[in-house]
């Protein structure tokens, strides 16, 4: 997948937010390769004269490492919308007022502040589902020692029993 179309889905997905870009989101991107890097245990690398993120082998991140970022961005904005929210916990913001009635409606920001954090923790598990699941799929062993096609020959072991004897004993 290439960085803007990753950058544009997560655009979309969050309903085109007025506060952020797909050229931010797309630089957001490209600043967090060596965060996709460690998680996945991968050598993504930004090539520098296409800007896009491409594996060890050349080619274009996968799907699955797109919905990786996708999901890392989705956490990166839940923690700026709680900074914010602390940042503002001294301002009163009202949500209704009334004239008749003399009735002022506040925003209760510490009850806001424990829905999101709620919120961050739902979204932390799914990214580590996530990468669990890439680390998964595309694991490999590193290294296969042996020839398991050829039977062995241990001298002095004894099979007649569950249990191995050596010299008799």
């Amino acid at each position: 997948m290439k960085v803007v179309d990753i950058a544009n889905e997560i655009y979309l997905e969050n309903a085109s937010p007025s506060d952020t870009s797909i050229s931010a989101i797309a630089f957001w991107i490209r600043s967090n390769v060596g965060r996709l890097n460690t998680m996945l245990y991968e050598s993504f690398y930004l090539d520098q004269t296409s800007l896009e993120v491409l594996d060890s082998a050349g080619a274009e991140i996968s799907i699955l490492g797109g919905a990786v970022i996708k999901s890392m961005y989705k956490v990166y904005r839940v923690e700026l919308d709680i900074r914010n929210i602390l940042a503002g916990i001294g301002v009163d913001s009202v949500l209704e007022a009334r004239d008749q009635d003399f009735s002022v409606k506040k925003l209760n920001k510490s009850e806001l502040l424990k829905t999101m954090t709620g919120f961050k923790k739902d979204v932390v598990k799914e990214l580590t589902d996530l990468v669990h699941n890439y680390r998964s799929y595309n694991g490999a062993p590193s290294q296969v020692a042996g020839d398991d096609t050829v039977a062995g020959y241990y001298a002095g072991t004894s099979y007649q029993y569950t249990r191995s004897v050596i010299g008799g004993g």
